[in-house]
């Protein structure tokens, strides 16, 4: 198990630093001082390691989603995209390389869009009891719902694929994230979201 964490790892580091395509499981190996057979023997194939790396990320992502404190949802709401930060920043590649990695990667692409329906279902929920709460505006359906988690996804890939790796910026990702919300806050909403952006 060792081993395969450190193949894992090596592997992650050098696909955020030359880009996914541009890295073999050879050049894993020598960059371990490892054997080609002793790398494939772990992980048969380049997409063995990129499927085990996104199945990893998801773990975190997911765990990002249950929350303890029902308290204050609509705050938890505003912080996500700080707690998401560093995770994306961990597996960049994911990201930066995700047009390569669907042309390349067809067995990985059945996987991800299965787990990412259903982390679309959580999200969906959390947005509907916002909505059920008054912080959304009650005029907002499930469908304006869906559009919402598309443009918020949408924002995330542009930061990460538009703005230079050396400018990023967790304060700043953040607010980005959360400035396409003010259309669809409430008058509670819009209190909520204003005392946030006040305390950063």
């Amino acid at each position: 198990m060792e081993t395969k964490k450190h193949i894992l790892e090596v592997s992650r580091l050098l696909f955020n630093e030359k880009g996914v395509m541009n890295v073999t499981l050879r050049d894993v190996a020598k960059s371990m001082n490892k054997s080609y057979g002793n790398i494939t023997y772990h992980f048969p194939t380049k997409e063995d390691v990129i499927t085990s790396l996104f199945e990893e990320m998801n773990m975190e992502l997911a765990a990002l989603q249950t929350s303890n404190d029902l308290s204050n949802l609509m705050r938890y709401f505003l912080e996500l995209p700080e707690f998401s930060f560093d995770i994306n920043l961990k597996y960049l590649f994911l990201t930066i390389d995700y047009n390569e990695l669907k042309r390349n990667f067809s067995n990985l692409f059945e996987k991800v869009n299965t787990l990412n329906e259903a982390g679309k279902m959580k999200w969906k929920e959390l947005l509907m009891y916002l909505r059920d709460e008054n912080y959304l505006n009650q005029k907002i359906s499930n469908d304006d719902l869906d559009y919402m988690m598309f443009i918020s996804v949408s924002i995330h890939f542009a930061y990460f694929q538009m703005t230079d790796s050396h400018a990023y910026q967790k304060t700043e990702f953040t607010k980005i994230v959360n400035q396409f919300l003010q259309p669809y806050l409430s008058e509670k909403g819009l209190a909520e979201y204003e005392n946030w952006l006040n305390s950063q």
